[in-house]
C-alpha cells in the first residue's frame, strides 16, 4: 500500500502555531505522527512524503539536519520528494549537491529522495511534485506547499498536506476516492471552474 503526505516541518514551532496545529509544540506533533504512520503503515509499505519533511531557513539552523533521523522511527519505507525546505538543506548543508544529501538521506533510512515522481493507483497515473505550480499538465497530480491555502481539490489534482486530512497520512484508496469525486462532480461543476 502506498501513503502520501506533505508539508510536516517537522522541528518547526512556529508552523504549529502559524498553521493553528492542535499540538503544544513541535515534539508532540512529532511523536502523534510517528505513532499515527506506525499504526496505518506496515514495513512493506511506502509513504511518500511530497515535500516539506523538516523546516529550514537558514544556514545557522543545523538542527533542521537532526529532524530528518525521525525517519528512523518510521516502520514503513518513506520516500522524499524534495520540497523547497528541503532544496534549503541542500544549499546551506550539502554545497547545493542533490546526490550527497541523498546519499545521506539513505544512510539514514530513506528509502529515496527524488526530485519528482509518477506513481500509479488503480490504473490512474499521477505526478508528485511539491510546489503546485510546477505541476504536470498532461496527469493528475499530488502536490502540497500550499499547506491549507489551496483546498485539496484542483482541477490538476490534489494538495495532500497534512493540514488538510487532520495530520493523517492519505492511503491510496482515500486518493482513488477523491478522483472518483473529482472526476464525476467537482470537474463538472461550473462553480469550480475557477480554481
Amino acid at each position: 500500500m502506498k501513503f502520501f503526505i506533505s508539508d510536516l516541518h517537522f522541528g518547526s514551532d512556529d508552523t504549529i502555531k502559524f498553521d493553528n496545529r492542535p499540538f503544544k509544540n513541535s515534539k508532540e506533533f512529532i511523536n502523534f505522527s510517528i505513532k499515527a504512520w506506525n499504526k496505518v503503515a506496515k514495513a512493506k509499505d511506502v509513504i511518500y512524503v511530497i515535500g516539506d519533511f523538516v523546516d529550514c531557513h537558514s544556514k545557522e539552523d543545523k538542527n533542521c539536519l537532526k529532524y530528518l533521523s525521525i525517519v528512523k522511527k518510521i516502520r514503513a519505507k518513506v520516500i522524499l520528494i524534495l520540497g523547497n525546505n528541503e532544496k534549503r538543506l541542500i544549499k546551506y548543508f550539502f554545497n547545493d549537491d542533490v546526490d550527497k544529501f541523498r546519499d545521506y538521506c539513505l544512510n539514514l533510512g530513506f528509502q529515496d529522495v527524488k526530485s519528482s515522481d509518477v506513481i500509479e493507483i488503480n490504473g490512474t497515473k499521477f505526478f508528485l511534485i511539491h510546489k503546485p505550480k510546477e505541476h504536470n499538465p498532461n496527469m493528475s497530480n499530488l502536490f502540497g506547499h500550499s499547506h491549507k491555502a489551496m483546498g485539496i481539490y484542483k482541477s490538476f489534482g490534489f494538495n495532500i498536506g497534512c493540514d488538510l486530512n487532520n495530520y493523517r497520512l492519505y492511503s491510496e484508496n482515500d486518493i482513488s476516492n477523491l478522483l472518483v469525486k473529482k472526476n464525476k462532480y467537482w470537474d463538472k461543476d461550473e462553480n469550480l471552474k475557477l480554481i
